[in-house]
């Protein structure tokens, strides 16, 4: 039980950093000059929320197995893929 709660402490905390990479990109985002220069760092921000809301999810998944195929990111999903196959 106590990892089940360390766990979900740790998927709140990587929901709570994946909110505020959202919000440093919506505020970069604010300057048009800014958003047009560095779109591909922008976009790189945003994939690191998502990644983060991604590994929330699997970490306070009832089933790992199941959470892994639910997510997204090709890259992301495929690398827990293997993960799983060596533990």
């Amino acid at each position: 039980m106590a990892n089940q709660a360390t766990h979900r402490q740790i998927a709140v905390v990587l929901e709570e950093l994946a909110q505020e990479v959202e919000a440093l990109g919506a505020a970069l985002c604010v300057d048009m000059d800014v958003a047009m220069r560095h779109m591909d760092t922008l976009q790189s921000i945003d994939l690191i929320a998502q990644k983060q809301r991604s590994l929330a999810a699997l970490l306070d998944a009832d089933c790992p197995a199941e959470q892994v195929e639910k997510i997204a990111i090709d890259t992301l999903r495929e690398r827990m893929r293997l993960l799983g196959t060596h533990h």
